[in-house]
């Protein structure tokens, strides 16, 4: 859940807190108070890019920061895969916007991108605008929803698969059937081939062979220091002699005979010193042909640079001109290939999308009676809801062309939504579509901004009834204009606007029991009158008598 937004700079706001709570809540004041500026920070914080100016005017930048708790396993081991660290289940975005558009955004004080947060929030926060209420109404949303419902998106992403293989195998058919070759593309093609097969260049030899080369570059140098420090110690009268004639010396005066022990000692260690350097000597292939290195070296660089730069790219250029060669010898054995091949891809795409479609359809009456169960909630009494399905062309999503059909009213043919309902229709159904929909996809807050435009009186009543019923499962927000939505919540917050000759603020509080009852009557009737606080009060009366 959100359990904290802060504000500061941002538009109208100096700065502002709200402690959410669960259950449900509602933000109300006169329009133009700033309301739905606090939705909007929301978005700006679950990764929504800006459209405009946010930052307060004459401040330099706007800070938000929304803290959310969650114990969803999907949500705390995609943080963990990404390496954030999180503490508790609680996850703290924040975002600083400067005067010239640029924004950080940052996880638990780490840096991220809009991408990866919108990702995130997504699987926690599910926003429902007017706008959205229009997206539903599009046929990739509604079958994204079904596929939701019925749990059939791991096997959807099989039949994408499926259709991803069969329309490579198709299109390949389609080029070796339309493809011509003259006897210069074969000699060419030839030629390339055997000139990378002629090299037989093994996988890592370019690196061994620069590494040796430099090592053979330096290996002069190193020679020269093995072999002056090797004459340094066994040359006639050099080191190894000086010593052992001094040991021989001290050893006979039998004074200084205990320094000749030390002596002897370095005399054995400078001996095994000796030997080590030569046997690094003889070790020295003085024999390498340092030309025949660089010659192999130049030869793979040039071949690497002609297909693509690398031992891999050499490879895959390698297997083309070998394909397009047996392409052009055995073309019609190819065609064969690939058409036996095509049939298979066609029969697993098909057998899969079947499975889909039938999968899909199962839960066509179960679908329709839940969702007309909450349109009657909502009194749209006669309401009727089916999802219409017409088989089509093979496609990524599979053979089925869905649609979401409804019938308002007793003899009314089903049609799709757009053509349905009207606007206060449209709302009452969208929310019922939300209730239904929602159970499947793990969100735990749901926010609410003005969808219950075009509605109002008994209407809005079922409605701020049907938020509140959800708000016992999830943690739900919602911006409204109604009292008689308003009603309904746990929690009411009131954004309130002050204006003076050189500035505009606004502020929000959280309402208490007297509060309430004097915001819902300056709802239902403009003001604080005895009439709007009885009608104020009986809207509450209702409400508990549920």
């Amino acid at each position: 859940m959100i359990e904290q937004l802060v504000v500061k700079d941002y538009i109208l706001f100096e700065k502002a807190q709200i402690d959410f709570n669960n259950g449900m809540s509602v933000i109300t004041g006169e329009t133009g108070a700033g309301k739905s500026l606090l939705i909007d920070a929301i978005g700006y914080l679950s990764g929504d890019r800006l459209h405009s100016n946010i930052v307060r005017q004459g401040k330099e930048k706007c800070v938000l920061t929304m803290v959310i708790s969650t114990e969803n396993e999907n949500v705390l081991n995609f943080l963990q895969e990404n390496d954030f660290e999180i503490e508790d289940g609680q996850i703290i975005i924040s975002r600083t916007i400067t005067q010239n558009q640029k924004s950080t955004i940052r996880i638990n004080q780490q840096i991220t991108t809009l991408g990866f947060v919108k990702q995130l929030v997504g699987m926690m926060v599910d926003v429902h605008s007017q706008m959205d209420t229009y997206q539903l109404m599009d046929e990739k949303v509604q079958l994204n929803l079904l596929d939701q419902y019925a749990n059939t998106m791991s096997l959807r992403k099989d039949v994408e698969k499926a259709y991803s293989e069969y329309r490579r195998c198709f299109m390949n058919l389609k080029e070796a059937k339309e493809e011509t070759y003259s006897d210069d593309e074969l000699d060419y093609a030839t030629l390339q081939y055997n000139k990378i097969e002629e090299l037989d260049v093994k996988e890592g030899e370019f690196e061994s062979l620069q590494e040796q080369i430099k090592i053979y570059e330096n290996a002069q140098n190193t020679l020269d220091s093995l072999n002056a420090s090797i004459y340094a110690l066994d040359k006639e009268s050099g080191i190894l002699d000086t010593i052992y004639d001094l040991y021989r010396n001290l050893s006979k005066d039998v004074v200084l005979a205990p320094f000749s022990s030390s002596l002897e000692n370095q005399y054995h260690e400078l001996m095994d010193i000796c030997e080590e350097l030569k046997e690094k000597r003889s070790s020295f292939d003085q024999n390498i042909n340092l030309d025949a290195l660089q010659e192999r070296e130049h030869a793979i660089r040039t071949m690497f640079r002609k297909h693509g730069g690398s031992y891999e790219s050499l490879m895959r250029a390698k297997d083309a001109y070998l394909e397009k060669i047996d392409k052009i010898l055995h073309r019609q054995d190819v065609i064969d290939k690939l058409e036996k091949e095509l049939k298979n891809k066609e029969t697993t795409y098909h057998s899969l999308a079947i499975k889909l479609s039938k999968k899909r359809q199962s839960v066509f009456k179960e679908l329709s009676k839940k969702i007309e169960e909450h349109c009657h909630d909502l009194m749209l009494e006669k309401a009727r809801f089916k999802v219409a399905r017409l088989e089509k062309e093979a496609s990524k999503d599979g053979i089925d062309l869905i649609n979401f059909e409804v019938s308002m009213n007793p003899g009314q043919p089903f049609s799709p939504l757009k053509l349905s309902a009207s606007g206060g229709e449209l709302s009452r159904l969208m929310l019922a579509l939300k209730v239904v929909f929602q159970s499947q996809n793990g969100i735990e807050t749901i926010i609410f901004d003005e969808i219950d435009t075009g509605v109002s009186g008994k209407v809005a009543f079922a409605m701020g009834n049907k938020m509140h019923n959800l708000a016992q499962k999830y943690q739900v927000l919602c911006i409204t204009h109604l009292a008689s939505v308003a009603c309904w919540a746990n929690t009411h917050y009131c954004v309130k606007k002050e204006a003076s000759k050189t500035s505009t603020k606004t502020a929000i509080h959280e309402l208490d029991e007297q509060q309430t009852i004097e915001e819902l009557a300056v709802m239902s009737h403009g003001d604080v009158s005895e009439s709007g606080v009885l009608a104020a009060q009986e809207l509450k009366k209702r409400v508990k008598a549920q």
